[in-house]
């Protein structure tokens, strides 16, 4: 017999093949995001591995433009009869270990959501899906010069881990509302363009988000660990960022007016779990386009310390009119494979390093109105 958590945990997947509850606020953003990190011998030592991103997305704007493709659908989201079907895009970088892949997918799809099989197909010259086959989520991407199937699964049953479903409420309609797996094995199979097949291995995460608010600036990483363990960091934040892009070239520097201050440390080994509302980001540059995040925080009972290094970087640039001006704003939202190491120190005078972490960190800067 099914026991509550079973029950609940089939609820919060399903979730992740509904709609939006509303489509209503200009501007709001809707996607799948999912990240693969591919393992070879060195991964546990070092870190660094290959990584794929891929990011299914319909934006309540009329007319913007990502990079090189220009989007124009009067309507992102109706129902099927099955379903519901998605007038938006798709994007996935792809880096190989060695150079960044930026655009690996870029096209706009018109998508179609199978809620009662739990599959989302998007159709292309580069067509992608992701559906559920038993406890497996199993993504297909037909990538530029190379196709990957993902299968991720997830062994560690923790309540941290997910699915887990988060929604915040503002005043107007707007919030923001999150589904959410923060770690999964990882196995499938990869083609290259000679035809060569190859097993893959690693770990994957997963999310499915609304903003329903005008994106601010953010930094955010997830790292996942050799034990099994994770570290997620989020800070939204206003500040002269927003100018970045519009009025001057990027400048980033710690946050001075956080909305939000996140972390949580999910300790495997000991099935522990450590959030707070304590956390500062200090942004460093390392090399041309890459940079480090110091992070320092903590929350009731434990501070956290940790750097995290960025080794190869992609970004989305966003641009829109400014209704019936002349004059444009422009919001680019920056990724990195990073490695990151921490040292979490209990008031009790306990530590535990975690070193060796692989994953990925983001910080945007910009506007969109």
């Amino acid at each position: 017999m099914d026991g509550p958590d079973r029950t609940r945990t089939r609820e919060l997947i399903a979730r992740i093949w509904t709609p939006p509850d509303s489509w209503e606020i200009p501007g709001e953003w809707f996607w799948w995001f999912w990240l693969f990190f591919i393992h070879d011998e060195n991964t546990i030592k070092t870190g660094k591995c290959r990584q794929v991103m891929i990011l299914w997305s319909i934006k309540k704007d009329p007319k913007i433009r990502c990079n090189s493709l220009y989007i124009e659908f009067p309507l992102q989201l109706e129902k099927a009869w099955n379903g519901w079907k998605l007038n938006g895009a798709v994007a996935a970088w792809y880096f190989d270990g060695h150079d960044m892949h930026h655009d690996f997918v870029l096209e706009k799809s018109n998508m179609t959501v199978d809620m009662e099989n739990k599959r989302l197909s998007a159709p292309g010259k580069t067509p992608s899906e992701f559906y559920l086959e038993g406890e497996e989520f199993v993504t297909r991407i037909n990538g530029v010069g190379r196709t990957f199937e993902f299968r991720a699964k997830q062994t560690d049953r923790h309540p941290a881990v997910g699915p887990t479903f988060g929604a915040s409420q503002l005043p107007g309609g707007m919030g923001v509302e999150g589904t959410r797996i923060e770690i999964m094995e990882l196995s499938g199979f990869e083609t290259g363009e000679d035809g060569t097949k190859k097993g893959i291995a690693g770990t994957a995460y997963f999310q499915k988000i609304l903003v329903a608010v005008p994106p601010p600036q953010w930094y955010w990483g997830l790292y996942h660990f050799g034990d099994g363990s994770f570290f997620t960091s989020m800070v939204p934040y206003l500040g002269r960022a927003a100018l970045a892009e519009n009025l001057w070239g990027a400048n980033l520097r710690k946050p001075t007016l956080p909305i939000k201050q996140d972390l949580l440390l999910y300790h495997a080994p000991t099935c522990r779990i450590f959030s707070g509302k304590r956390l500062e980001v200090k942004p460093v540059k390392i090399g041309a386009g890459l940079w480090r995040h110091e992070l320092r925080g903590g929350g009731k009972g434990f501070s956290v310390a940790g750097v995290a290094d960025a080794y190869s970087h992609s970004s989305w640039k966003f641009i829109k009119k400014i209704g019936p001006l002349p004059s444009k704003s422009a919001f680019i939202y920056n990724e990195y494979p990073a490695t990151a190491k921490l040292k979490l120190t209990l008031d009790s005078g306990e530590m535990i390093e975690l070193e060796n972490g692989w994953g990925n960190m983001e910080n945007s800067w910009g506007f969109l109105i």
